[in-house]
Order: structure tokens, then sequence, then C-alpha cells
């Protein structure tokens, strides 16, 4: 009974993350995060299949069996230590560390030993054995196999708390929480299976966090900007019908179309990727300027922003422009980036019965008519 529940989580599992793997397979981006993420979704596939034939074979006499058995789970234990690598090396992308070759190599070394490791049990019966009755053991040095494992989990743990403590300024805590959130379940999984040979495990549990991950990124996907982590436009209808419904004389509801200053020129001169950290710091500009502030951000498009709030009265709003100014002069002050970061800027108070449309022309009208006043007084 416990072993054909086994195989039927096994199944589910592997199920979801053939679809998981064919919709990252489709995805248009290349980015290195995403090469790693799907290649572990592989790996993990692979491992579950390995269980599942594990699952069918382990007990059962037939000829050949103890070899079979032997090869499944030697390569079953080594490419746990791929998955850990592969882990490790998402992580590092995810939080934005540059691998190097040498980190490369390093951890190639550290797959080869592994594997080498458990091949050669299949004689030395060092991590495992199989015994007459073609049933899997743990052997005297399977304690290693378990350091092996833990341990690369424990380094990709260490680097993402070292982050949230001392880089969270650079860092979304979002992303920070997701990769956290992955551990929970694969090692309530580990430490569960230890004492109980055949138990699923720390990879059988991680198709879990793998698949709330994937759930995770294609929510985020979908309401928010990939570049700056800011909400995008398809939820702005949405967010404007429930603001209205608020909105009175003592609650002015107000759009702000917000444009970042010459970032076609910072584009030209100093290349794509710097006007892309241009972008980021805008973005972080505005989140840190909404304090307390019942209001909602979102890039609108290119290099233009929307935020739409409340305000007691035309002063307010007037004082909130100029707090984002004043923050952009501390912004250039402060970090000295390659460009100046200067925002132009035009609102409208909604009126009674207006479309959202409508008002996001009123604030755009006034974008237009802020960006000629910034040129004429060059």
């Amino acid at each position: 009974m416990a072993t054909a529940i086994h195989v039927e989580i096994d199944v589910l599992f592997l199920l979801i993350l053939c679809f998981i793997a064919y919709q990252s397979k489709n995805n248009i981006s290349q980015q290195m995060s995403r090469i790693l993420f799907r290649n572990t979704v592989y790996g993990i596939m692979l491992t579950l299949a390995l269980d599942i034939l594990w699952m069918l074979i382990d007990g059962r006499q037939f000829p050949g069996g103890r070899l079979l058995n032997a090869v499944v789970n030697a390569v079953f234990l080594s490419g746990a230590e791929v998955l850990g690598v592969l882990w490790y090396l998402y992580v590092l992308e995810t939080l934005g560390h540059h691998i190097t070759k040498k980190l490369f190599r390093l951890m190639l070394l550290s797959v080869m030993f592994f594997i080498a490791l458990n091949l050669l049990s299949v004689k030395t019966e060092w991590i495992f054995y199989i015994d007459d009755k073609n049933v899997y053991v743990r052997g005297q040095y399977f304690w290693v196999q378990i350091v092996g494992s833990l341990s690369l989990l424990l380094i990709s743990l260490v680097h993402i708390l070292f982050t949230l403590l001392f880089q969270r300024e650079r860092t979304d805590l979002a992303v920070i929480r997701k990769l956290l959130g992955f551990y929970i379940i694969p090692v309530i999984g580990t430490f569960a299976a230890l004492p109980f040979s055949g138990m699923p495990g720390t990879w059988t549990c991680a198709a879990v966090s793998i698949i709330l991950i994937y759930m995770d990124d294609q929510d985020g996907e979908i309401v928010r900007d990939s570049l700056t982590g800011l909400n995008n436009r398809k939820t702005l209808k949405k967010v404007f019908a429930e603001y209205v419904k608020q909105a009175s004389p003592q609650k002015l509801l107000c759009l702000f179309m917000i444009d970042l200053d010459n970032f076609k020129t910072i584009n030209d001169t100093q290349g794509h990727p710097t006007g892309d950290q241009a972008l980021v710091a805008a973005a972080k500009v505005l989140t840190g300027s909404l304090g307390s502030l019942q209001a909602f951000v979102a890039r609108y498009g290119g290099d233009e922003f929307l935020i739409m709030g409340f305000f007691p009265d035309e002063t307010e709003i007037r004082a909130y422009m100029q707090m984002l100014e004043d923050r952009c002069t501390a912004f250039n002050r402060e970090k000295q980036p390659p460009y100046v970061l200067r925002f132009s800027i035009g609102s409208a108070v909604y009126m009674p019965d207006e479309s959202f449309e409508q008002l996001v022309e009123r604030a755009d009208s006034a974008l237009y008519e802020e960006k000629r006043r910034h040129k004429a007084g060059r």
C-alpha cells in the first residue's frame, strides 16, 4: 500500500513537471536563471522517474534485478548532487551574482566526486548495497551522501540569508522570500525520510517547491513588470474601478504620469544595460516615495510610470510631486550614477463619471506640458 502511494505521488509530480518543462522550453526568454531553473526541473523529473522505477523493482526477484537496482540507485543518488549544484547556481544567478568559470569547475568537480562514489558503491557497498533479496540498504558511509546533499542546500541558504541581512536594498524582497520558501518542504521531507528507507525524500519534496516557485513566477509575469518588479498596466482598470468607489471631495483620487527625462540619450550614449539600470533606479525611487500613502504604482510602458493614489487636497499633491523631485536629487548625489535621474510629472485629479482613459489622457497632457517646460529651461 505504501509503495503504491509513493509511486502515485511521484507520477503525479512527474506529470506536473513535464508540463512545466514544456512551458518553460517554449518561453522565448533565454536568461541564465530560466535555463538553470529549467535544467533543475529536468533533473527532478529524472530523479522522480528513477524513484518510480526503484519502487517497482526493489525487493522483486528477476534475472539481472540486483544489478539494475544497484545502477538505478547509483544514478538516483548521484542525481541528488547534480540537482544541488543546479539549485545553488540558480540561487546565485537569481541574486545577481556572477558565476565564474572557477566556481563552475569547482561545482563540476564536486559532482564528479559523488558520481564516482555512488558508482563505486555498486561494488564497494560504501554508500548503499543491494542484498540477496534485491532490497536496497544504506551503506556504512551513507552519511557522506546526506552531508553532500545538505551542504549544497545549506550553502545556497547562506547566500540567501547574507543577501537578506546585508544587501536587501539591492535585492527584491519578494525574490528572497521565494528562494527561502523553497527550503521548507524539502528540509521537512529530508528529516522525515532519514529514519525510513524508501520514504519520499529531499527531491521528491523539492518537486512541490519547484511547482510553487513556477506558479509564483507565472502569477508575477501576469501582473508584474519583469525588469523593475513593478505592477504592469494589465490591472490598472481594475484598480481604478476599486479606487473610484473610495474617491470623495475629502479624498482626492490623483493619477500621475511620470516620464524619465533623457532616457533615449542614456540608451544611445551609455547603452541599454545602463538604461535598464536607470529604469530600475526610477522604480525604487517611486516605490520608496509611497510610505503610508494609499497608492498603486506601475510601469506604464518604456520609460513611463504611473502612480494612482489618494490625497486630502491639491496642496498635498504638489508636495508629493516636489518630494519626488527631491528624492531624485538625493539619489543622484548619493549614488552618483553615470546618468542624471530626473522625472517629468503630469497629474490629474479624478472627476465624477470620468473614465480611466479620460483621466490618463488629462494626466498625459499635463506630462507633455511639463516636458516642454523642462526642455525650454535648459
